[in-house]
């Protein structure tokens, strides 16, 4: 995808070093270096170079750490460095003990000249763990854990259990693949990334993550996932009223990472309030799972914002859909988004046995994506507004523009949109509900539309609809879709493209004058 100046300026600011790790490795220490454990604790860099131990290891640069067991036995001084030698491979669990403090984290890393270190989870449950710290930093590290497949494991695990609130996380250029787990999610789930909140004792909650800049691939079952047990609250189906009373994690921010290959979802968010998820890109997903999986969505979760993000290749229509603003969250944004190719659709909006609301859809592009466009399910819900996006549905590919499962009502104000349908196959509307209102919305060869106020049934004139995205499927010159749309009460200042929005915009999800 060629991206426009918005997507670009943007892109990844990767902070920080490297994180880490809790569990048991692959290899024993000799005695000699198990008595110098203590000792060379001390250090403020530990060096590893994993191959045959010799028992003269100290940690130091000339004679590192031989085997990942060295390293997890050591009481690290506050705000130590783990560094591993480029090239080098270690097999087992790499989990440091230690923390950070502001202004000195934890570093986990590498040092030295050529290709990323690599830590092979060797078929262990964790690869990189960090449990309970906090001021921890991660990155340049190439991570994989294929043997043992179908078995429960983790790429990289950020935990905290009954530990009060850990802040400052940072994942950053870790490359992270072949982590082939089962078919689990949540707190104990198999994922290339999971920040895993877990007790009942104390309140617990991360605060201050950045995910930046990181590959995940062909990892089973989710991408990147947040998953707490502190998320009790009456608006989503699970909830317990025994359990840990809601507790949300803060300032979570999910930045330009590439995600492909995956068994279940991509990036999935619950039990946050104020969670960016920008400029990532997501192809494959939903591919080994038996289970419901989309690619990137939100649950009981409040104020997410996803913006700049790349979707496609969805398969199956178990969900398989590129978006879903899911049950128990409130306030969720998707803006500026583009989703193509997902064989379960666009868009699904759920509450099942919860509630959602406030929810607002607006300047995305859709091109290719079969099935439907908006999905509901079963579940009442208002205050969804998807407003001023544009789903072109191309020859071969049939649609259901908006389906509506059942007759439960489900408020959706379906405005400003553009819907082109070309060549074979149908684009229809489902309605059942009587909830679903639209106007202003420009809908070309399709079927079933209900009432449509405002709206036009001409060519909107999209520049390339076939060409790359999002630019082909901008306005051209002359296009009726031009100032036809209505204003809708707080939209942003301008659109995916960097056009200002105008008084009164659009239809559609391009702002610009039109391109000659």
């Amino acid at each position: 995808m060629t991206l426009p100046m918005p997507w670009r300026s943007q892109a990844v600011r990767a902070a920080g070093a490297a994180l880490v790790a809790v569990a048991l490795a692959a290899s024993t220490a000799p005695a000699a270096s198990a008595a110098n454990a203590s000792r060379d604790s001390s250090r403020q860099v530990q060096y590893v170079d994993c191959g045959p131990a010799t028992g003269t290891e100290n940690g130091s640069r000339d004679r590192p750490w031989k085997t990942l067991d060295q390293v997890n036995r050591l009481s690290l001084r506050t705000g130590s460095s783990v560094l591993l030698r480029r090239g080098s491979r270690c097999t087992g669990t790499l989990a440091p003990q230690g923390t950070g403090r502001p202004g000195r984290p934890m570093v986990i890393g590498a040092y030295g000249q050529g290709a990323k270190p690599v830590v092979d989870g060797g078929g262990n449950p964790e690869t990189l763990l960090l449990r309970n710290t906090r001021w921890v930093e991660a990155s340049n590290l190439e991570i994989t854990n294929s043997g043992n497949p179908g078995r429960n494991k983790r790429g990289v695990r950020v935990q905290l259990q009954d530990y009060g609130t850990g802040t400052h996380y940072r994942l950053t250029g870790l490359d992270i693949h072949d982590i082939l787990g089962d078919d689990t999610k949540g707190t104990e789930g198999s994922a290339g990334i999971l920040f895993s909140v877990t007790g009942s004792t104390v309140p617990t909650r991360f605060d201050d993550v950045v995910v930046s800049g990181n590959s995940v691939r062909t990892v089973d079952r989710e991408g990147i996932y947040f998953a707490s047990t502190w998320n009790n609250r009456p608006v989503h189906g699970d909830y317990d009223p025994s359990g840990p009373v809601y507790l949300p994690s803060t300032r979570v921010v999910v930045r330009g990472n590439t995600l492909k290959d995956l068994g279940g979802d991509g990036i999935v968010i619950t039990a946050t309030d104020g969670t960016l998820v920008e400029h990532n890109r997501l192809d494959g997903f939903q591919r080994r799972s038996a289970g419901y999986n989309a690619g990137m969505w939100p649950w009981n979760a409040d104020r997410t914002v996803f913006q700049y993000n790349e979707v496609s290749g969805g398969e199956t229509t178990r969900d398989g859909m590129a978006y879903d603003v899911d049950e128990g969250t409130f306030g969720t944004v998707f803006q500026y988004n583009v989703s193509h190719d997902n064989a379960g659709g666009f868009f699904l909006v759920c509450t099942a046995t919860g509630s959602l609301g406030d929810a607002v859809i607006r300047y995305n592009v859709s091109r290719d994506d079969h099935f439907r466009g908006i999905e509901t399910c079963r579940g009442s819900f208002g205050g969804v507004r998807f407003h001023n996006n544009t789903i072109y549905v191309g020859a071969g590919v049939s649609q259901t523009v908006v389906n509506e499962n059942t007759t439960e009502r489900h408020g959706i104000a379906f405005k400003n949109n553009i819907v082109v349908k070309e060549g074979s196959g149908t684009a229809s509307f489902h309605l059942q509900s009587g909830g679903v209102t639209l106007s202003h919305n420009d809908l070309v060869n399709t079927v079933d539309a209900p009432g449509n106020p405002g709206g036009t049934t001409a060519d909107p004139l999209l520049s390339d609809p076939t060409g790359a995205l999002p630019q082909g499927l901008r306005l051209r010159s002359g296009s009726p879709a031009l100032r036809a749309g209505i204003t809708v009460p707080g939209s942003p200042g301008r659109d995916l493209y960097g056009n200002p929005v105008g008084n009164p915009p659009n239809m559609g999800a391009d702002q610009g004058p039109g391109i000659l």
